[in-house]
């Protein structure tokens, strides 16, 4: 089964896809091809070798060797005046509304290689249930007790500073070279979790919008704003100080949690409750629609479909998923 058929099957009656193969029109029996002896022969042109699409974009990779490759995940902390780096080449990016009006990132890493990525934070609940179906290689800066507990009945791998003896990370910095050097030989690439648009497909198959600005207002915190840039295709936001670019933007509307933290440090945390059901707002390209969606546990990929069941379907290239409370308002205009 393949993907677009385990995605439609979990949220409605399964999709039909239809194949077609071209065929060239066969000689007539008995027929000649004559040439002109006077004239040279024209070679035919050779064709351009097409790589395999990376299963994070859906995008063609540099080399056949990278869409088989083990993702990275790097957990992010961002406040305001703070200027991530990285963000540029990650493949999809989580966003938790954290405490202290900042943001807690989970940045995944598969088609592109980063130099510089950070400043690298904790794990979290939220990094782990996010990228469990990915399978990522992890580089985090520690966390509570019992996160780090959570993390290593997860099945994921990863390193951190601690561990790593300096080769891994310089500061709070880390690269996806080093990760990828660090992680365990077998890695396996990581499941799809979008239905990217072919040609001709649009972002959903009913009430769609046109759109050139989303907001996401949170209570306590500054608004996260994203607009439609139309001669680069592609969302513009801000994150700190930082100016980040998205082929996608989809806002999945959740339930979050206090967690009383003890150990090492007590405190409370804000935690988003990413299994489950609720409802999505979703931009790609110039447009936009509403919908659904469900993710009913940490190894299941979330599912997001318009307003009539049907998968929607971003444009090829990164997606930033936003994790919105509740109480969040999301406006599309």
């Amino acid at each position: 089964m393949n993907r677009r058929q385990m995605l439609r099957a979990a949220l409605a009656p399964a999709l039909v896809v239809g194949f077609g193969t071209a065929c060239s029109e066969p000689q007539p029996a008995g027929s000649i091809d004559v040439v002109d002896p006077g004239a040279a022969a024209t070679p035919a042109p050779s064709p351009t070798p097409s790589q395999p699409p990376a299963p994070l974009t859906g995008l063609p990779v540099s080399a056949a060797p990278v869409a088989a490759r083990q993702a990275v995940a790097v957990p992010i902390r961002v406040t305001p005046s703070s200027a991530p780096a990285g963000l540029g080449s990650a493949d999809l990016v989580y966003v938790e509304f954290a405490e202290s009006d900042s943001l807690h990132l989970t940045a995944v890493f598969q088609s592109r290689d980063a130099a510089k990525v950070g400043p690298v934070t904790e794990i979290r609940p939220v990094d782990i249930r996010s990228v469990g179906v990915l399978r990522p290689f992890v580089g985090y800066d520690g966390g509570p007790t019992g996160f780090l507990s959570q993390f290593e009945k997860s099945g994921l791998t990863g390193v951190t500073p601690a561990d790593d003896g300096d080769k891994v990370f310089t500061s709070d910095y880390t690269s996806t070279a080093a990760l990828w050097k660090a992680a365990p030989k077998g890695g396996q690439p990581p499941t799809p979790v979008f239905d990217y648009a072919t040609a001709g497909t649009a972002l959903a198959a009913r009430d769609l919008a046109p759109a050139r600005e989303l907001t996401v207002t949170v209570s306590g915190g500054p608004p996260m704003v994203w607009r439609y840039d139309e001669q680069k295709s592609l969302w513009v936001g801000k994150v700190g100080t930082t100016t980040v670019t998205a082929a996608s933007v989809i806002v999945l509307t959740m339930e979050y949690r206090t967690l009383d933290v003890r150990h090492p440090s007590p405190r409370s945390l804000p935690s988003a409750n990413v299994f489950g059901e609720g409802a999505v707002v979703a931009v790609s390209g110039p447009s936009s629609a509403k919908g659904a969606w469900r993710k009913p546990g940490q190894q299941l990929v979330c599912n997001v479909a318009d307003l009539g069941g049907d998968l929607l379907h971003p444009q090829a290239g990164n997606a930033w998923v936003i994790y919105a409370p509740t109480t969040a308002k999301v406006t599309v205009r």
